[in-house]
């Protein structure tokens, strides 16, 4: 079943800019079904790269593939392509949360997904805690379907310089590691920390602030 899944995958092809750009306005503005179908055909690659970082048996590897899939399709109806996020940025939130809450329910404490999950219950959790100081809230499922959270974790991160931005969502989003991030931007690890340290103090500051504003 895996090598089945692994072969149907090979097949599936990035999708180029513009021809994104158009399948999602076919969906969100004339609600195309084969726009909706394509759109979630060409991010499966990003399901099984979040789930690989799991180190489980076949069996349970399939039932996780299935929930991330349930959690691309949850971001692919909620996404909106105006705002100035990008996709491969949101839908991480709703992927990661639906196999770790699969992961909760079913006893499955010694399989761990991977660091940009814990990462990104983090920054939920920043939002979480400055919305109600009361909430113990630890599940990332339950926190990520709050859209007010996850829009103002979002909205935050936009925020950030763009060398600020590329190296939160790198590091803490997209799971990539220091060294390979710092050779992709062409900078020094040195630097690249100095802007990862930068971009979470300015982050942690901004949320405080959004929140405190929406009280």
């Amino acid at each position: 079943m895996i090598e089945a899944y692994l072969n149907e995958l090979s097949k599936v092809r990035c999708l180029e800019p513009n021809e994104e750009a158009e399948l999602w306005k076919q969906y969100k503005s004339h609600g195309s079904v084969a726009a909706r179908a394509k759109i979630i055909e060409s991010y499966q690659p990003l399901v099984y790269k979040i789930v690989s970082g799991a180190k489980a048996g076949p069996d349970v590897m399939l039932d996780l593939m299935q929930e991330g899939t349930v959690g691309l399709i949850e971001a692919v109806e909620r996404f909106d392509p105006d705002k100035q996020i990008r996709f491969t940025t949101y839908a991480p939130f709703r992927i990661r949360g639906r196999v770790i809450n699969y992961l909760d329910k079913n006893k499955n404490k010694d399989i761990a997904l991977d660091g940009g999950a814990q990462a990104m219950q983090e920054l939920l959790g920043m939002a979480s805690m400055f919305a109600d100081p009361t909430n113990t809230v630890k599940n990332v499922e339950k926190l990520a379907e709050d859209e007010m959270l996850l829009n103002v974790v979002l909205k935050s991160l936009s925020r950030l310089t763009e060398k600020e931005k590329q190296v939160v969502i790198g590091i803490y989003i997209e799971d990539k590691k220091a060294t390979d991030l710092a050779k992709e931007l062409g900078i020094s690890n040195s630097y690249l920390s100095r802007l990862q340290k930068k971009g979470i103090r300015r982050l942690r500051g901004m949320l405080t602030r959004v929140m405190k504003e929406m009280k």
